[in-house]
């Protein structure tokens, strides 16, 4: 029965288990092997068999064959047929001049087979000596029942000798593995379940004679190793622990002191990064404020009584104060400049460390020398913190934080901070810088934008509006025109016979011809809703917005007369001796006119009647 605590599955039963199984294999293999040995034994025995019926009834047979014995014939194949191993027996007599006979044997239920053996025999007799006659042929064949008959007993006596071995051996491998492991492992486990931390002293031993030296011996002396290390083990622990207590306390306080450190260290980049933001937003004209309020707010967050930012004098040989903060009750710097080679030694060390701080001013004068602290005692500074602003090429100075008692330190918060503000008023700086340079760009970019809109819109020739801007202005002047319900008046206007002016004064004076006709025509047109514009090459157009046919009738023959007071001699003309120019008015109907294309068509057919009627005249 087991044990309370016993394993349910034991060393020894599993061995036994892989020795069966092993032994059902190899049992299975060796009657394989036996099985298939005892069959060509049997195969063997049953031919040698056949051979020896053959050695024993071929010259009695023969000799009944050649004698005509038939009585003796029948007798020796029925004693032949009844041998074990034989299943059938053919005679096969072949007398001269007649036909083969056939005497026949056959045991009761025997079948062909194509394993059993059989043997053919040619059958001779010696009526003399030196002759030799042939008789006939006997045929033997085996009988497979008898093969399996003899291998079904083998195999029996081999499965019952393989499995008496097989459990034999199981037994005897559980036997010795019992003596020899279980119950020294069961001790061992034993041993090793009553151990404590109190009782790791008492070592392991087994009740066997100590001479013997073996796997288990190794065991024993391993799992007394192990108790003496925890042993050693538990006593260094309690060690520790105690060591441990004494320093938790002071572990705390550090953990302590460091998360006040983190926080301090969190809350200066949180501020840094709302400064920055503000920078980062702050419009153009409000700049220096902003700037001024980040040094305001970092000065009072770092307990400083002044805050300086000293920036490059125009000429290099000094620096000036360029924003200033302090606290109130506190005394302002008098001094705005100060010489560059005074802080030279300042700016030696700022160049290599890229930010200082002094715990004391006496430090302060001995790092820089006095003459060149001065500034700094004389608004009271006892501490102070310098950090340089630069980038690459670029210089934009360098902050100045100033505490007027001294300090232990200057925390790791309040560096980073510092650090964190130099960063953010250097890149403030070079933004400011950089928004300058975009303003000028902005500006410069309007004035020419604005030049080249007055050129897309004007003739470079006339400097009258071009056909784009009348396009533009058309369709204003039309929606409002249909809006209002007021009039409007266009003039299509050209200068008589102006391609033989060209051929006869040449190009330079056509073209002295249009600027001059352009501007009589923009001083004849006076208000200031009105649009002369050269739509074509020697074409113009007059737009007059809420204008009635008598009033643009006119101002078109105030049009044409201006051509003519300038008097420009023009030979080729066969409407006047001088430049001259016909009109063609037409009024926008409310009831019959849709787009401003139509109005354009009726003041162009105006302007061909004009011509068709002689020129120099105005048709409506």
């Amino acid at each position: 029965m087991r044990r309370n605590g016993e394993p349910k599955d034991s060393l020894g039963g599993r061995l036994v288990l892989a020795t069966l199984g092993f032994c059902f294999i190899f049992t299975l293999i060796t009657i394989g092997v036996r099985t298939w040995s005892a069959w060509q034994a049997g195969l063997v025995a049953m031919t040698t068999e056949l051979r020896l019926i053959e050695q024993v009834y071929q010259r009695t047979l023969s000799k009944a064959i050649w004698e005509m014995d038939r009585e003796s014939l029948q007798t020796h194949l029925a004693s032949a047929a009844n041998v074990a191993s034989v299943g059938r027996i053919v005679l096969t007599i072949k007398p001269e001049n007649r036909p083969p006979e056939i005497l026949e044997r056959t045991r009761a239920g025997w079948t062909p087979s194509t394993v059993a053996p059989s043997r053919h025999l040619a059958l001779t007799y010696q009526p003399f000596p030196g002759s030799t006659e042939k008789l006939g042929e006997l045929a033997l064949y085996g009988d497979e029942r008898m093969l399996w008959a003899r291998l079904h007993d083998e195999i029996f006596a081999i499965v019952i000798t393989q499995i008496i071995q097989s459990l034999l051996l199981a037994g005897l491998i559980m036997l010795l593995f019992t003596r020899s492991v279980t119950v020294h492992v069961q001790r061992i486990a034993r041993h090793l379940a009553q151990l404590t931390p109190t009782n790791l002293g008492r070592l392991l031993e087994l009740r066997r004679k100590p001479s013997r030296r073996d796997e288990l011996t190794h065991l024993v002396d391993g799992v007394n190793e192990l108790q003496g290390n925890m042993s050693n083990y538990l006593k260094r622990q309690q060690r520790d622990e105690h060591e441990l207590a004494q320093h938790r306390d002071r572990l705390a306080e550090l953990v302590r002191e460091r998360t006040a450190e983190l926080e301090a260290l969190a809350a200066a980049q949180q501020a840094a990064l709302t400064l920055s933001n503000r920078l980062i937003h702050a419009p153009y004209e409000e700049f220096e404020h902003y700037q001024l309020e980040c040094l305001r707010v970092v000065a009072q967050r770092l307990g400083a009584s002044h805050a300086l930012w000293y920036v490059n004098g125009e000429t290099g040989s000094d620096y000036r104060l360029f924003l200033e903060w302090h606290a109130e009750q506190v005394q302002p710097p008098r001094s705005l400049t100060q010489g560059a080679n005074e802080w030279s030694f300042l700016m030696a060390m700022l160049e290599r460390e890229q930010m200082v701080n002094f715990l004391t001013h006496a430090a302060l004068a001995a790092a820089i020398t006095a003459p060149a602290s001065a500034p700094f005692s004389e608004i009271g500074l006892e501490a102070s913190a310098f950090a340089l602003l630069k980038s690459g090429g670029e210089r934009f100075g360098f902050l100045v934080f100033g505490k007027q008692t001294a300090v232990s330190e200057w925390r790791p918060d309040e560096q980073a901070l510092l650090a964190m503000t130099a960063q953010m008023l250097l890149q403030s700086a070079r933004h400011k810088a950089q928004l300058i340079d975009v303003i000028g760009t902005h500006r410069e970019l309007r004035k020419v934008n604005a030049r080249l809109e007055e050129l897309s819109l004007s003739d470079p020739l006339t400097e009258l509006p071009n056909r784009r801007h009348f396009d533009k202005i058309k369709a204003v002047e039309f929606r409002r025109a249909i809006r209002s319900g007021l009039s409007l008046s266009l003039l299509v206007c050209d200068i008589d016979y102006f391609k033989r002016y060209n051929d006869a004064y040449g190009h330079a004076a056509g073209d002295q011809c249009l600027r001059a006709v352009a501007a009589a025509m923009r001083s004849s047109v006076g208000r200031a809703g009105d649009l002369v514009a050269r739509i074509g090459g020697e074409e113009f157009a007059v737009l007059l917005p809420a204008t009635d046919e008598a009033t643009a009738h006119a101002l078109a023959e105030r049009l044409r007369l201006s051509i003519i007071d300038l008097a420009i001699p023009h030979q080729d003309s066969a409407a006047a001796p001088y430049v001259t120019i016909s009109i063609g008015i037409a009024l926008f109907d409310h009831n019959l006119i849709d787009n401003f294309d139509a109005l354009f068509d009726l003041a162009d057919q105006a302007l061909y009647r004009a011509k068709a009627s002689g020129r120099n005249q105005v048709a409506l």
